[in-house]
């Protein structure tokens, strides 16, 4: 049946639903369908209704997300097609692959947004770093830099070529690691090779000895005798130092026969390169030389992975591996290109843009207006100003970058690189977060690294400390309708495991990351790893639970919400 309502500007004709014995609010979904009548002929403005319905609540919260989620990914440059291959199933692969890719990060950034926010973060850092030092390293002729150049060198937008012309160092095939300039822990480990008479320590004389040491006191004396390393400890360095050659070369050799391809995708997909034996030949003598301080903060497989990515004739390198290639002279010069050049290489529109930035805006003011009058908001639209927000800090860090570079700036090598330079390299090499980088161009989980600094460490705290913003912002519904009162309860501890369980994760990671890192360094067997990750995965399990709890009870209060949620204010009109 209709029921007719006189208004006071118009008339309504609300079609009334079954009687309520017959419908259960705990297992079935009232519908409800609100009719207008349409206006007289010669009407000048028609008022929008002052109600909103449950799809308006749903096109406008997704709408918001996937914008706000499309507009931040700023993928790094990919593979270059071979030019060669004009067929159409080698491009249709090559696209396919583009597409899949996006996608995969996409729902990454959709899911986990406050690690793509902290990877802004860090990005940002970065570009600032590489910027400083590559205009340290530049010389005369050359342009400055700025912070796009360096976000599109962190892209994998500069590659070094190498060809028949490109000179050899004489020592790059005889060189050890250890050829390298002296550090200063080198000089702290260094013995000492003269007294301090000023005559070589093997050309004292026994009597010199004996009447120096007999006039010294017994504490000084033993302060002073020299410590010698036992034969013992030595051979147990060896021993680790080989038994990580033997790893290094075991997991250099894991893909042979397979290189660079991804899930059988056909080569294609990688690009254009070949590799170069002179190239090889240089892995092979790095990784038979290394010892666990040549890693760095990577692990034996992000070492291993950095410099596959080194063996053939093009390398695809980062801003701290290009500005480290430049001040060796690997590269001669830089070429010069403008920010606008670079630029005019991004795909990205204001409209976009400036549409993503509305949405989040417009949100915000709606759930501020319905606060400040005393309608109700719903969990739906909380939880989207919480991943609308996360998506526009993200882009406020990528403001400078280049989005959807396709090409490449190319650089030809001066020479090839010595031993212990490919081991830099490899160490100054991205580090990949999720992905193994088995393929030549960078890829987009991958973090860069600085000299000294533990870019993952870095990384875990402020992605915790982001989560757990992120995850204070649910607490707006505390109080919110909900179908039960079980349902109330589980979505506030809900809103408490986002707030307390980051932190502690992170502190296990760090630590599982630390002493790794001591065992590794000191050649111990001691391995608490297994301990710490069982934790670090229970956490992290506990934490995604959460999360999907929110998402699916987000969902179903939807359809449970009082009826001043449906009550549209002003701030409801401009949206998407």
């Amino acid at each position: 049946m209709c029921l007719s309502v006189p208004n006071e500007h118009h008339l309504v004709l609300i079609r009334a639903s079954p009687p309520p014995s017959t419908l259960s609010p705990r297992s079935t979904m009232k519908v409800f369908y609100p009719n207008y009548t349409l206006p007289d002929d010669e009407a000048g403005l028609v008022a929008t209704p002052d109600m909103r319905g449950t799809i308006d609540i749903i096109w406008s919260c997704l709408a918001a997300v996937l914008l706000c989620t499309w507009v931040v990914l700023h993928e790094n440059v990919p593979a270059e097609g071979d030019t060669r291959e004009a067929r159409f199933r080698a491009r249709l692969l090559l696209e396919g692959y583009l597409v899949v890719q996006k996608g995969c990060s996409f729902l990454y950034a959709l899911f986990a947004p406050e690690i793509f926010t902290g990877k802004a973060i860090m990005g940002l850092y970065f570009a600032r770093h590489v910027r400083v030092t590559m205009n340290r390293a530049i010389k005369e002729g050359e342009d400055d830099w700025t912070i796009c150049h360096a976000f599109l060198a962190n892209m994998g937008g500069f590659a070094i070529d190498f060809d028949d012309n490109t000179k050899v160092p004489q020592s790059s095939s005889n060189a050890a690691v250890d050829d390298r300039t002296p550090t200063t822990q080198d000089k702290a480990e260094k013995p000492t090779a003269e007294t301090s008479g000023g005559k070589p320590a093997g050309l004292q004389s026994p009597r010199s000895t004996s009447l120096a040491l007999s006039n010294t006191p017994p504490r000084q004396l033993e302060e002073q005798q020299p410590r010698t390393t036992p034969r013992t400890t030595e051979a147990k360095e060896n021993a680790s130092d080989n038994k990580l050659r033997k790893l290094l070369l075991a997991l250099y050799q894991k893909h042979k026969g397979d290189e660079w391809v991804i899930f059988k995708i056909p080569k294609v997909v990688q690009g254009r390169w070949k590799e170069d034996d002179r190239n090889v030949q240089l892995i092979q003598d790095t990784l038979e030389t290394s010892k666990p301080e040549h890693l760095g903060f990577h692990s034996p497989e992000s070492y291993v992975q950095n410099l596959k990515a080194l063996r053939g004739n093009t390398w695809v390198v980062d801003g701290i591996q290009l500005e480290y290639a430049r001040r060796v002279g690997i590269v001669s010069k830089i070429p010069r290109v403008t920010k606008d050049e670079i630029m005019d290489k991004s795909k990205g529109d204001c409209v976009s843009k400036g549409l993503a930035i509305l949405q989040v805006t417009w949100l915000w003011i709606q759930l501020a207006v319905r606060a400040a009058t005393g309608l109700t908001a719903t969990q739906l639209e909380v939880m989207t100003a919480a991943f609308a927000t996360c998506s526009i800090v993200t882009y406020a860090f990528y403001f400078e970058k280049p989005k959807d570079v396709k090409t490449r700036i190319r650089i030809r090598a001066a020479h090839y690189p010595r031993v212990h330079e490919m081991a830099d390299m490899g160490r100054l090499g991205p580090k990949s977060v999720w992905y193994p980088r088995v393929y030549l161009q960078i890829g987009n989980d991958n973090l860069h690294q600085r000299e000294g600094q533990n870019a993952a460490a870095i990384l875990i705290v402020l992605c915790a400390f982001i989560g757990m913003v992120f995850g204070s912002v649910h607490f707006a519904c505390w109080n919110s309708h909900f179908p039960t009162r079980g349902e109330q309860v589980g979505w506030r501890v809900a809103c408490g495991t986002l707030l307390v369980v980051p932190m502690p994760i992170a502190g296990f990671m760090l630590l599982d990351d630390h002493l790794d890192g001591v065992r590794r360094k000191k050649r111990t067997k001691f391995q608490p790893g297994k301990v710490l990750k069982g934790i670090v995965l229970l956490g992290e399990g506990v934490y995604v639970l959460a999360r999907l709890y929110m998402m699916v009870e987000a969902a179903r209060s939807l359809y449970y919400q009082p009826k001043e949620s449906f009550v549209a204010t002003w701030a409801f009109l401009p949206h998407l």
